[in-house]
């Protein structure tokens, strides 16, 4: 699984804007070929700051995203709505449930010493790239 993450703080002026162009955007966005999930998230130590979390099958299929009008508009949106804008690309290098965690906590706890050198993340995401400012 690959995603990208948006965060975006929004102009206060702009704010139902930002939230209409949203409910229009996701929609199509979710309906698209690999899309496992488009969120929305607030971030709470930042009043105006929102990060957009888009998951993809593969990495084709979030390449395919990129050159889709939903993509398009919703760039457009971030420049005209925003104040400032950064998006980073990741992928998942494992993925599992509570005992999943536990398993990894147990790896660096043992002895007060990193036991497993290969993790490479506590979110188990790697950045692979990263894009700032207007796009």
């Amino acid at each position: 699984m690959i995603s990208y993450q948006l965060k975006l703080v929004v102009a206060e002026n702009k704010f139902d804007e930002f939230i209409d162009s949203l409910r229009f955007l996701s929609t199509g966005i979710c309906k698209e070929t690999g899309c496992l999930g488009f969120d929305l998230y607030k971030d709470l130590q930042s009043k105006n700051a929102y990060r957009f979390i888009g998951e993809w099958k593969t990495r084709q299929d979030m390449e395919n995203h990129f050159n889709r009008e939903n993509y398009s508009v919703l760039i457009g949106g971030a420049k005209v709505l925003g104040q400032d804008f950064e998006m980073s690309i990741g992928e998942t290098l494992e993925k599992g449930s509570y005992e999943f965690a536990q398993e990894k906590i147990a790896l660096h706890s043992r002895d007060g010493k990193k036991q497993d050198h290969n993790l490479k993340s506590s979110r188990n995401i790697e950045p692979s790239s990263t894009r700032k400012g207007p796009v």
